[in-house]
């Protein structure tokens, strides 16, 4: 027979146990509630390597595709994009990561996430969001933009 002195330690030690792992749970929550927000915050708080502005214009195209433009400011330069498989979005501007080079901006983005990806680790974030046809955009760097110069001199790619 079990004296009941051992029973009652066995069912001590098992109460403190239970409650041992409702602290280290309610813990391992209020872990996670605290730090997910900051990592969010993080991603979106990161100063941009570039930005796009969207015009409302759009240029035409052989194809018959929507060609959308924009502006591409990267380090003092501004240059030329066109946008294939988005709609037209007047007042879109996208942040731009990961953007060593101005010709990096260059190819197709996939639409993944919170942003567009190109295979060069390149990522935009446009705020207002895109409309895209088909969930792909296609980028082309079409020149530099310089300040208006008398010699009427036009500039190239970097």
């Amino acid at each position: 027979m079990v004296s009941l002195k051992k029973y009652c330690l066995f069912h001590l030690k098992s109460k403190r146990s239970l409650w041992f792992h409702w602290l280290a749970l309610a813990g391992l929550v209020i872990t996670t509630a605290l730090l997910v927000p900051r990592v969010i915050r993080a991603d979106e708080t990161r100063t941009p390597d570039a930005t796009i502005i969207v015009s409302s214009s759009t240029a035409a195209s052989a194809l018959g595709l929507t060609l959308v433009e924009g502006v591409l400011r990267h380090r003092g330069k501004v240059y030329l994009l066109t946008l294939r498989g988005a709609q037209p979005t007047a007042g879109s501007t996208g942040k731009v990561y990961g953007l060593g080079q101005a010709r990096d901006i260059k190819g197709e983005y996939r639409l993944e996430n919170a942003g567009l990806h190109n295979d060069r680790g390149v990522t935009i974030v446009f705020d207002p969001p895109l409309d895209l046809s088909g969930g792909q955009l296609q980028i082309d760097l079409s020149s530099r933009v310089y300040p208006k110069a008398s010699t009427g001199q036009r500039g190239t790619v970097d």
